[in-house]
């Protein structure tokens, strides 16, 4: 299990990070306080909000949080 620390800043980010997660084979998670939230959710990633700081976890031990975060889906 790997997990970073990032803040959305744009709805596009929000809607990239989610097509990239849907297509892991793996569980991906974001944590905001007592919330966690399933990756692959756009309603849930949106409900938490722009600017605040979440906690992105990838439940795999191969794969990278960083290589989720990106412009282009």
């Amino acid at each position: 299990m790997k997990n970073m620390f990032y803040t959305f800043s744009t709805v596009e980010e929000m809607v990239a990070f989610v097509n990239k997660a849907e297509s892991c084979d793996f569980d991906v998670d974001i944590c905001y306080n007592h919330l966690v939230i399933d990756g692959n959710s756009l309603m849930g990633v949106m409900n938490v909000g722009l600017g605040k700081s979440v906690e992105i976890v990838c439940h795999s031990t191969a794969f990278s949080p960083e290589s989720l975060i990106g412009k282009a889906a």
